[in-house]
């Protein structure tokens, strides 16, 4: 019988989101509470744990935990990996695998609701926290793709959407649910309104430039942080149409920050 004591987080309680995190009662948790609270991971009650219905399709548990030794030898990877990037996902035994070298493993078997996580034991420096926040975005929309909610690496300024390059956003995403009408980011939730400003600072340009509507569905089917080996999914590509009728997106001016 299994005695251990588990810490549970879920995504956005307020909105209901079937996304969890659990980490052992022993400290783990402490160590990270600062970047899952600002992603918007809210702690749950013992009682409310036992409420999760693990049976309902788009439930996702993630068991956080340090990694084993041969764990260990797998995030660390390879120094000869650097130039591809610290992220990478493979399939074993038929199940994907992501791995961001030096921070974390995780497992994501799709027709399972629990999903695990073994981080490195030392992690504490600056460059491995961005990358904790990196897995936890690709562990939340792989959560959410099916729910038909999108993610882009950026920020909200002044009620806009401000797209950048993934090292840019030092791990930080913006979620946006079409269905429920709401945007997240580390600041916290805005409406969806009638129009939805877009700032592409991933690609500048040297005066400001509009985005036609069949540009805006290209950059926003290409550029979401869905990390698959399938691409991304049908209620995404429906989420992407409805957004783009309301978007307005624009490249930001390389030599003129005002427009932010």
């Amino acid at each position: 019988m299994d005695t251990t004591k588990w810490n549970y987080f879920q995504y956005r309680k307020a909105h209901g989101y079937p996304v969890y995190l659990r980490f052992t009662q022993d400290g783990l948790h402490a160590k990270f509470l600062h970047v899952i609270k600002e992603m918007g991971f809210e702690s749950i009650t013992e009682l409310e744990s036992k409420k999760i219905q693990l049976s309902k399709g788009h439930t996702r548990v993630l068991t956080v935990q340090e990694s084993s030794a041969r764990l260990q030898q797998l995030i660390n990877g390879s120094d000869l990996l650097d130039q591809y990037g610290p992220e990478s996902l493979s399939l074993q035994g038929g199940v994907p695998v992501y791995t961001y070298r030096k921070v974390g493993i995780m497992g994501l078997p799709f027709s399972k609701p629990c999903w695990e996580l073994a981080v490195n034991a030392d992690i504490s420096q600056t460059d491995q926290m961005v990358g904790l926040r990196v897995i936890l975005v690709r562990f939340l929309i792989q959560s959410l793709a099916d729910q038909g909610v999108l993610a882009y690496w950026g920020t909200i300024q002044n009620e806009k959407m401000v797209v950048m390059k993934q090292h840019n956003s030092f791990g930080e995403a913006v979620f946006i649910d079409v269905n429920k009408r709401v945007v997240f980011s580390n600041a916290g939730e805005m409406k969806l309104e009638s129009t939805l400003k877009i700032i592409r600072k991933d690609k500048e340009t040297p005066v400001a430039k509009l985005m036609t509507r069949e540009e805006v569905i290209s950059f926003l089917s290409v550029s979401t942080c869905l990390l698959s080996f399938s691409g991304i999914t049908q209620t995404m590509k429906k989420a992407i149409y409805e957004l783009s009728a309301r978007a307005t997106a624009s490249y930001a001016a390389s030599e003129n920050h005002a427009t932010l």
